[in-house]
């Protein structure tokens, strides 16, 4: 076999393994949908990490070695977590119309630790405007590249929204959603329906 032969051979592999990509982090997922007086404004993200991704994160920030995070060490978590995600949306995708929202700087950011699992906790700001016709919203929680595995039970997804606006919701698959095409099958979204009272 010549060389180019094997380097051929060697590059699908790579692009196969690629394809079946699996998991390297697994985390738990809880969901939250915030409404303001103006309409959507984000959601509320309480990620829970495996505990092999939690030792190691904790230890890279754990400076005084008490194994809980100050507000300092919980600050370096965020950007070495967070900060790498910015480009994607923080794994929080909501689709309006034909198009993916931008998300908005994070919010109310708090990182601990509970059963030797790190707790992120944390808000990823939104906007889009409340009229007396019903939006439609669908949101989902996950990375599509499934390197870091963040499993949200949309059916579990609570809404928090004002007494002036109506908020229909429920989770369910995203099948024949072209912009979730990326996901995985068993990831669900969040449907949101919503208008002025």
């Amino acid at each position: 076999m010549s060389l180019l032969s094997k380097i051929v051979l060697v590059a699908c592999g790579l692009l196969v393994a690629t394809a079946f990509a699996h998991p390297h982090v697994f985390g738990g997922g809880k969901v939250q949908a915030l409404f303001d007086e103006k309409g959507f404004s984000g959601i509320k993200n309480h990620w829970v990490y495996d505990e092999i991704y939690s030792a190691a994160m904790v230890a890279s920030v754990d400076s005084d070695g008490d194994g809980k995070l100050s507000a300092k060490e919980g600050e370096q978590l965020k950007g070495a977590i967070l900060g790498e995600l910015v480009n994607s949306n923080y794994f929080n995708y909501v689709q309006s119309g034909a198009d993916f929202l931008k998300a908005g700087s994070i919010q109310k950011f708090k990182a601990s630790v509970a059963n030797r699992r790190l707790v992120l906790d944390f808000v990823v700001p939104f906007s889009v405007p409340v009229g007396a016709d019903y939006s439609m919203l669908v949101a989902v929680v996950a990375d599509p590249t499934n390197y870091v595995q963040v499993t949200c039970d949309m059916e579990a997804a609570e809404v928090s929204a004002p007494q002036s606006i109506d908020v229909e919701y429920f989770g369910d698959s995203l099948e024949g959603l072209s912009l979730f095409r990326a996901f995985l099958s068993h990831v669900e979204g969040l449907y949101l329906r919503f208008k002025k009272k």
